[in-house]
């Protein structure tokens, strides 16, 4: 996951986009990468000049609201914002076939092409999976390996069930927590932290991280690492306390230098048009300073520097913004009810709106921004 954005991804081709603040036709044959669409988004919404295409409008808690007119840019819109992060060359299948007697098996299967001519590609037909099963996310030690044996695949499924697959193994392992299933958050997302070579997932409350290495074994016990979240600032003491009406979700996240994030992402309902609409409210961004045993040490920040950091419905990602046009630094991008950016410098949430539709929003796979696609086939 360290190699720059710009080399994992070939530009998209836009045949519409926005310049001078209005839809005008582009040539087909004119690359785009997503982010640049999405960085001229944030600009021109944030202008007070008129545009056909979209206007701006301030949300009731100070949010910036961009709303864009066109059915056909808001498709595009929603195509970088999902398709947009999901790394040339990697497919991820999930099939529900019948096997033997009317047993119902799910089968993940894995297709990876690398982008060098010379280098073969990969394809692995996982183990079959229980009946019915739902992937929440999924997160690999590496990109697929048929001759690395500690290759590792983990999978933490919508009932906040955990799973690993290990390549020497051909077998999945089922990660049995003390307390079954109720110590693993259902709706937080489950990473590798390559500097650990670990996988990490937070329990409900987010005071712990339950994690297990790549050499876990049946019967194994995961850990759970202690979180210490410091140096809130004093003003923010108010502010937790009507964010305790909110929905939080916890996220850890890694640098490719190794530096970890945890961010605590949460969400609020709001009465819009006659309907309850399930809104982003907020971000906070906590930076590990150093590691005390196996706990964890957070510390509040609003600067992380060049990076960007990426949260959906699969693995959490970090990358420099220098690493693809139109990123723009020290900012959150994030799917899921809502599409948009926080920009942790200015503590200011941007949402993307249709004018027909409300918040942009899916739920269905590809979703980044997991640099691997979920697709139903």
């Amino acid at each position: 996951m360290s190699q720059p954005l710009s080399r994992m991804l070939k530009p998209l081709v836009y045949t519409n986009v926005l310049r001078n603040n209005n839809l005008v036709r582009w040539c087909s044959s004119t690359p785009i990468y997503p982010f640049m669409l999405i960085d001229h988004l944030l600009k021109v919404g944030g202008s007070s000049n008129g545009s056909n295409a979209i206007s701006r409008r301030s949300g009731a808690e100070g949010e910036n609201e961009i709303i864009i007119k066109s059915k056909f840019l808001a498709r595009e819109v929603s195509d970088a914002m999902s398709i947009g992060l999901n790394q040339s060359g990697l497919n991820i299948h999930m099939k529900e076939k019948k096997f033997l007697r009317d047993m119902d098996n799910v089968r993940l299967n894995i297709y990876y092409k690398p982008s060098d001519p010379k280098s073969k590609s990969v394809s692995v037909r996982l183990p079959p999976l229980p009946k019915g099963s739902q992937i929440q996310n999924l997160a690999m030690s590496s990109l697929p390996d048929l001759e690395n044996d500690d290759w590792v695949v983990a999978i933490k499924f919508s009932v906040s069930r955990l799973m690993l697959y290990r390549h020497k193994d051909l077998r999945w392992i089922d990660i049995e927590t003390t307390h079954g299933h109720e110590s693993i958050c259902p709706y937080s997302s489950l990473m590798y932290s390559k500097k650990d070579q670990r996988f990490y997932t937070p329990t409900p409350g987010g005071q712990y991280f339950c994690s297990f290495g790549l050499n876990f074994k049946e019967k194994d016990e995961p850990k759970y690492d202690l979180i210490y979240k410091k140096d809130l600032p004093q003003y923010m003491l108010y502010e937790l306390e009507e964010m305790n009406s909110f929905t939080r979700t916890d996220h850890l996240v890694e640098s490719p230098s190794g530096e970890q994030f945890l961010i605590s992402w949460y969400y609020g309902d709001d009465f819009e048009s006659d309907t309850v609409v399930h809104k982003t409210k907020r971000f906070l961004v906590f930076k590990e300073q150093e590691k005390v045993k196996r706990d964890k040490d957070m510390y509040y920040t609003e600067n992380i520097g060049d990076l960007c950091i990426f949260l959906g419905h699969g693995e959490p990602m970090c990358v420099p913004a220098s690493s693809s046009p139109g990123l723009k630094p020290n900012c959150i991008y994030f799917a899921g009810h809502n599409f948009g950016v926080f920009d942790i410098t200015t503590q200011t949430i941007t949402l993307f709106y249709t004018e027909e539709e409300g918040p942009l929003r899916s739920t269905a796979f590809p979703y980044w921004p997991h640099p691997f696609s979920l697709t139903p086939s």
